[in-house]
């Protein structure tokens, strides 16, 4: 059996502070990663002898763990985490099978990101901490994610214009299935955009976890674009444009979508505060 090497002092403190990061609080997790790193890189102490004097990294971080706090912590990243993945899913299926007070398929992901906003902005505020300037990383995600945001609403302006709409046609199973390329690739785009850009708030919400709470930012954009992708797909798939009308589509959706995106970057704005 092949013997693993001895962690070198460098991969013991990368380990221990990741694991201390996601286990406890900033201010808490900060001086933990102080105080092992003065005890990690004593002149006297072997890198080969590192796990023996210390522990293995993350056993250390598990004894610092207050087990209350970080249950609570745990409970609110598995309720964030679950709103992201029903968003992958209805964006990917796009099918909701859930009924709650004759609410439209279409609204329950604008509410996962209502309930992922308040909870999120909530925790941080309390728990969360700011470290140092604010990281370039995370000013090019959120430009990116807003000129991903202003392309989408031009292009879904352009497509859903009454004079540019292509005629759809209802089938047996209920489903709208689109007749031009540019309602095609208006469809794919929903379909990865929104699952692309829940796999980006999750980032941030590890992030704004681990490092800096500002990257919470992300995980709110992330999920305000979700949200809306979400949305539109939703109401896309429903809508008879037989009995509407395509200026009546066209006009539901965009009314319906600016405040919804005007909340998800008030909440963006919050994070970053």
């Amino acid at each position: 059996m092949k013997q693993q090497k001895p962690l070198t002092k460098e991969q013991y403190l990368k380990k221990f502070s990741r694991a201390v990061r996601w286990r406890l609080p900033p201010q808490e997790s900060e001086e933990a990663i102080a105080d092992y790193r003065e005890l990690i890189f004593q002149e006297e102490r072997e890198e080969s002898r590192l796990v023996e004097e210390l522990g293995n990294p993350v056993q250390a971080a598990h004894l610092l763990t207050d087990v209350k706090a970080y249950r609570r912590w745990l409970a609110v990243f598995a309720v964030l985490a679950f709103g992201l993945f029903l968003l992958v899913k209805w964006a990917w299926t796009g099918i909701v099978r859930l009924s709650l007070f004759d609410v439209h398929e279409a609204w329950f992901p604008v509410w996962v990101m209502v309930v992922g906003l308040l909870l999120s902005l909530y925790w941080f505020r309390r728990h969360g901490q700011k470290s140092g300037p604010m990281s370039r990383r995370l000013v090019l995600a959120l430009a990116a994610g807003l000129l991903f945001l202003l392309g989408f609403a031009a292009l879904y302006w352009y497509a859903l214009d009454p004079q540019n709409l292509p005629i759809y046609t209802e089938h047996i199973d209920y489903q709208i299935y689109y007749e031009s390329m540019l309602t095609v690739c208006c469809r794919v785009l929903v379909i990865y955009g929104g699952i692309l850009w829940s796999l980006a708030a999750f980032a941030g919400l590890v992030l704004a976890k681990c490092y800096d709470r500002r990257w919470l930012a992300l995980y709110a954009l992330g999920l305000t674009i979700a949200a809306t992708f979400g949305f539109v797909e939703l109401n896309m798939l429903c809508m008879d444009l037989t009995y509407h009308g395509a200026e009546a589509m066209w006009a539901y959706l965009f009314i319906r979508i600016l405040p919804i995106d005007a909340v998800g970057l008030i909440g963006t704005g919050v994070a970053l505060c």
